[in-house]
Formats: structure tokens, sequence, C-alpha cells
């Protein structure tokens, strides 16, 4: 086994940011090891790890060993063919084997795949982030809570707060843990998410909040821990929202990683994504403008359909502007990147009627051409005509309160063309509608519950006392 391999080929680049091949590779630097072995040790199938050996010993990042009897039969062997690999857009400086990997792997990833291939520039992102929406200033105490994958972008805003001299401390939730992807920081400065958590948020002016939005990989993760991370998470928000003197923004990224050599249109939704996260602040300011007016709408009706009515009061006094630098509430002053949307807390006695919407953001439930019946706010009838049939069962089975409308809505985001462009961003499309089931005491509402989600209409008619004031998804305010 050498040393030191540099790794230059994007093709390589791709295989590693698969974790089942990273986490396979990392073993057989350790020691020779069969299909057989490695499935034991990382708790996968057989054949799944079989398939990752075949693909790291064609591009050269293992190879076999002379076979060797194991109980009777012969297995094949496999061994890295280097102790260590650097990615050539990564770090150059000499660090140790664990966190070299790690690091070379996670920055060269982000730097050379996003940045270079799709021209996107990560410190400016960073710079937009610190500076124009959270307007941090030099020794301003920043928490920064990372979860998943989002290295790169999280590296690059705590770089830019090192850069202008802030002060910050980071959380980390236990996902994240279990696959060794922290480095580079001061030990002093990093907290496991669920542990003293309230001394943390008490601890900052401003709060960063990094997460993705497609479904959560759980592979050997219980169920339990994810509910508890989620509820400290949510716990941790409520907090938030309680003290008037921290500013707070919540970032959310849509996982793409696997989806670019299967979906076609994957860099496409990427650059999107993108566009939408980097709308000025004077094109959000017009965004505002629009929600102001909106939040003049006590009632209004929603037509999708010749029979499908569904008429909607909102508690004027509960509501929550998410338009970038201005966004705004009576209730909170957390907002998000990619911004764009108004939501209000309904008056569930005044909102009855018939609805046809065109997609769910439900995990694990997709679904779309979509029969809503509700009644006082609670949702009696549902039927799906294309995808999941979970979201029927959802509203079979659940109990009322997560069968109640907690939010509506309409996006105000220019950049997001469609609804199905970008996962868990519909609700910012320019001109559409949207319900929302979950925990809404973020804006002054009293419904709880571990998330929200959302139903959509892209392009809905929306009249006021007659009047059209959205209509195929254009505003005619």
């Amino acid at each position: 086994m050498i040393g030191l391999d540099i790794v230059s080929d994007f093709s390589k680049l791709q295989l590693l940011s698969n974790k089942h091949a990273f986490q396979i590779l990392k073993e057989l630097q350790k020691a020779p090891l069969s299909g057989v072995q490695l499935a034991e040790k990382l708790g996968m199938k057989t054949p799944r790890v079989i398939y990752y050996l075949k693909k790291l010993e064609s591009f050269g990042f293992a190879k076999q060993i002379p076979l060797k009897p194991v109980r009777g039969n012969r297995e094949k062997f496999y061994c890295a063919v280097a102790q260590n690999f650097i990615l050539s857009a990564g770090f150059d400086e000499a660090i140790e084997l664990e966190k070299g990997i790690n690091a070379s792997l996670n920055n060269s990833y982000i730097d050379f795949f996003l940045r270079r291939d799709l021209d996107l520039d990560l410190n400016e992102f960073a710079r937009v982030v610190v500076e124009d929406y959270l307007a941090i200033q030099p020794e301003e105490k920043v928490v920064i809570s990372f979860q998943e994958q989002n290295i790169g972008i999280y590296l690059k805003i705590v770089a830019h707060l090192r850069r202008i001299g802030a002060l910050y401390r980071t959380l980390v939730s236990d996902p994240v843990l279990s696959r060794e992807m922290l480095f580079d920081l001061p030990e002093s400065k990093v907290e496991i998410f669920y542990r003293g958590i309230a001394e943390s948020v008490d601890w900052a002016d401003a709060w960063i909040d990094l997460k993705r939005s497609a479904i959560l990989d759980q592979e050997g993760i219980s169920k339990e821990r994810l509910d508890f991370v989620k509820e400290t998470r949510r716990q941790s928000m409520i907090g938030i929202n309680e003290r008037l003197d921290m500013r707070a923004i919540v970032i959310s990224i849509p996982k793409f990683e696997e989806e670019f050599h299967t979906d076609p249109e994957a860099l496409e939704k990427l650059i999107m994504f993108w566009k939408a996260s980097s709308v000025s602040a004077d094109e959000f300011s017009s965004a505002r403008d629009l929600a102001e007016k909106i939040v003049n709408l006590t009632t209004f009706t929603v037509h999708t359909g010749q029979d499908n009515v569904l008429h909607v009061s909102v508690d004027q006094e509960k509501y929550f502007i998410d338009a970038g630098p201005s966004s705004s509430s009576k209730f909170n002053r957390i907002f998000c990147i990619p911004s764009g949307e108004i939501t209000f807390v309904p008056q569930l006695t005044d909102l009855s009627g018939s609805i046809y919407m065109d997609c769910c953001e439900l995990d694990d439930a997709e679904a779309s051409g979509i029969y809503l019946k509700i009644e006082k706010g609670i949702v009696t009838d549902c039927s799906v005509e294309n995808g999941s049939k979970k979201l029927e069962e959802y509203f079979k089975t659940s109990d009322l309160q997560k069968k109640t409308i907690s939010q509506v809505g309409f996006g105000l985001n220019p950049a997001i063309k469609s609804v199905s462009c970008i996962p868990k961003l519909g609700t910012k499309v320019l001109g559409s509608f949207h319900l929302t089931f979950g925990d809404n005491r973020a804006i002054g509402g009293d419904i709880t519950g571990y998330t929200t989600w959302d139903i959509i209409s892209e392009k809905p008619r929306i009249t006021c006392n007659g009047d059209i004031v959205l209509n195929n998804g254009v505003f005619c305010l």
C-alpha cells in the first residue's frame, strides 16, 4: 500500500462522494477484508458491498489480494491501494489521516462540483447570509446549527464569520456526528446538538440553522433518536421565537448528490435553487411590498375548478412575511433562505369547501392531483390521482389535530419557477397557494407537531369580494 494518492479525476470524486463507497474504502485502509466481512462490519447487504468494491477497484481505489481460505470457502479479499487519498481541489497542507480524508473529500466536492462545474460562488453566498441577511457585526455572538451533509456551505459561513471577527459556537445534530463530517473547528466551539441547547441559545445574538430539505437519510438511525433530535430542534426554535433580541435564519438546502446519475434535470434544479437563494435585497423588497397588500386580505376564495371552491378567513394578527432581509412577524424573527412567502394562521370556523391541489410535500407521501374536502379547517376527505396513496392513508388514520390546517399562504419568490423543481420549496413559487399542516406556534397559532408540511396549488385563481387577487399564478393587486 502506498502512502498517498492524489485524486483529481471528477468521476473518482463522484464515487467518493457516495457515503457507502467512502465507508468501505476507510475500512479497507485499516485492514484487508472480504465482502462478507465488510457487510457484517458496516451493517450492509453483501451484494451492495460487492457492487461498491468493484466500483472502487475499477477506479483504482482498491485492489484484490491473494485469496485466503475462510471456513472452507475461498473469499475475495480487498485492500486500499493507498493509506490516504488527497483530492487535488482540497486542502494541500499535511493533516492527520482521518481528518485529511474528510476535509479533502468535502471541500473538494463542494469547490469542484458546485462552484467550478456550475459557476456558483459559495463565498458570495456566505457573505450574503452573514452580512446582508443577518448583518452580523464584529464581536457579535453566533450559534450555527449544522445538520446532515451541508458541509461546504457550512464551512464557507464559518470562514466568513472568522473573516469579519464574529464569535461563533457550533451545534450539531446527532446523525451528522455518526458520519464524522465535522473537522477544522476548535473543540471548545463544537457542541452536540441536544446537549446544553438552552445555554447555547442564550449565549448567542444570532442563530444560523442549516438543514437539508429533502428526506433525511435514516439508515442506521433509530426512529426514537431521530424524533428526539427533531423535537429538541423544534424546542430551540420556540425558544428563539420568545427572544426579541435574537435574529435567526434557516437555510434549507435540497439534496441532489445521489440524483446527478439518474435525474437529467438535476443540474437545472440546483442552478434554480442557487438563483432562488441569491435573489437580491431589492427584489425581496418588492416581494415585501406585495406581501403588505396580501396582509389586507382578511377573507378570500380559492377556485381550482368549476366545483372546487374553498372559502378562507385569516387572522390578521397572526402572520409571517418571509421576504429576505425585510422579513417580519409579530411573533418571530426567523426567516429562510431561499426566502419568498407569506403565511397566515387561518380562522378555522371560516375555512370550508373543496379544493384541487397540485402536489404535497409530506415526507414519504409524494402525490399529485390531490382533492381535499375541508370543513371548519379540518380535512374530511382526500383522494389522490397520481403517486403514493400514503397521503390518503394519513388523513384516514391521523388524529384530529394532524388533519387540521395550521397555516395558509402565498408564494412570493420569482426565481423559483415550478413546485416540482426544487424539493421542499414549492410553497415559495411566485403566485402559488398552499395549505400547511403541523406546528404553527411560531406565528402565533396553537397547533403543535414535530414538523410542518404542505399541499400546494401552483397556479390557482383567488378572489376577494368578487375581485380577482390571483389569476393563474399572476397577482392582480
